[in-house]
């Protein structure tokens, strides 16, 4: 019995490598009215599942007349092939321009599905429309996949996740030590928390395939 499930827990290992390549990372909700004109837009112009990418510029003077601003608009287009992007230029809405005409941004729509950890292009955007911009004349990219990107390799001044894990980690080995007394009573919990966890990875890989077929036969 044991050695059935040394056997099943290593499996699960392998599983869990597997499982995240077999469910779509997304918040969509098939059959809601957002996502199938989401899906439709995404049929016909090959954008508008992912969130926009805003590319924001700063002038000293007005920016519906900086030529500058303009060029750069066009550069960040196209550092972003397939993506429809819109903007007071391409428009000529002032919806996209400050009160005070000193700052202007642009919309771009990037292609393709919306799925979790897919890079943004906010830097290379950034690059490209910065390059060549005059003195006195800022550009910032933002949206929620560059936030997001910014949150996770940026210098959050707090601790990092590996400490916290490794603090979390030594007070539940205290703890656990307290409860059963010795080491080997420890360890015990522990297996059956490993062995559950590796298990569950199994389980929820084979689910992931009859759910596939269920959901082709109807």
């Amino acid at each position: 019995m044991i050695c059935a499930w040394l056997v099943l827990t290593l499996f699960g290992g392998f599983a869990a490598g597997k499982v995240s390549h077999r469910w779509i990372q997304s918040f969509s909700i098939p059959g809601h009215s957002a996502y199938e004109a989401n899906q439709r837009t995404l049929e016909q112009f090959g954008t508008g599942m992912r969130p926009p990418v805003v590319v924001v510029f700063r002038a000293t003077g007005d920016a519906t007349r900086s030529s500058a601003i303009r060029d750069a608009m066009t550069r960040a287009a196209k550092a972003n092939p397939g993506a429809r992007t819109s903007s007071f230029f391409t428009t000529g809405s002032l919806a996209y321009v400050s009160k005070d005409r000193h700052t202007a941004f642009m919309e771009i729509h990037p292609p393709g599905e919306a799925v979790f950890d897919l890079p943004s292009g906010a830097e290379a955007t950034r690059r490209a429309a910065a390059d060549g911009l005059p003195a006195g004349t800022s550009v910032h990219v933002t949206g929620r996949d560059p936030l997001a990107e910014a949150s996770k390799h940026g210098d959050t001044g707090g601790t990092s996740v590996l400490l916290e894990s490794v603090i979390g980690a030594v007070g539940a080995l205290v703890i656990l030590l307290f409860v059963f007394g010795t080491l080997p009573a420890v360890l015990i919990p522990l297996a059956v928390a490993i062995a559950a966890i590796l298990n569950t990875f199994t389980l929820v890989w084979g689910l992931t395939y009859a759910t596939c077929r269920s959901s082709s036969s109807s």
